[in-house]
């Protein structure tokens, strides 16, 4: 659904499927963003299932747009099937981004478990959606509840935030939006991933 916050749907042609396939070479299948230069999208297929790809021909997508990208980010699917076995088959690194609900945190455990267990990565924490104002009432886990549960570093916290729902709805990142608060958060986040 990246395509739909970054308001690039109207212009896929070709998705990873297609490359994997022979459709069509990689550079075909990326999608510039007008408003950043530097920035590419390459499309998930949304006809066909995850097991499409596999960990392996992940891999060598990776490898590919490495020669072409200082940074390839990859935005796993939830849950701990194919689609979350190709996210992390080429990850030298991995961020768990999860909210302060007690079923996001339990599946986020089960994803830190199967990742130090399988693959020897130690991932690090983004919270998102943070409502400082319920942790105060105690109606939200504070983060540091949060970071008992789950045992890994922080690396940043996005508060809770109604211009998130309307940036996303009309297709403009918030993270370009500088005078947001929201969008310092994700400054920072970005920040500190690449310290």
């Amino acid at each position: 659904n990246l395509d739909i916050v970054m308001g690039l749907e109207s212009r896929i042609v070709y998705t990873i499927v297609d490359v994997i396939e022979g459709r069509c070479p990689l550079h075909q299948a990326l999608i510039r963003d007008r408003r950043v230069d530097e920035l590419y999208l390459l499309p998930a297929s949304q006809t066909r299932d995850k097991e499409a790809i596999s960990p392996d021909q992940m891999l060598f997508i990776c490898q590919e747009l490495q020669q072409l990208a200082d940074y390839v980010l990859i935005d796993s699917p939830a849950g701990i099937e194919a689609g979350f076995r190709n996210a992390i088959a080429p990850a030298n690194e991995v961020l768990i981004v999860t909210t302060p609900e007690v079923s996001a945190l339990r599946d986020a455990d089960k994803v830190i478990y199967l990742l130090e267990r399988d693959v020897k990565i130690e991932p690090r924490l983004i919270i998102n959606r943070y409502n400082p104002r319920l942790v105060r009432r105690g109606d939200m886990l504070s983060s540091k509840d949060i970071l008992d549960i789950l045992s890994i570093d922080l690396l940043g916290i996005v508060p809770e935030d109604d211009n998130i729902v309307i940036s996303t709805n009309s297709g403009r990142p918030i993270a370009l939006e500088r005078a947001k608060y929201v969008s310092r958060a994700y400054h920072n986040i970005a920040q500190r991933a690449l310290a």
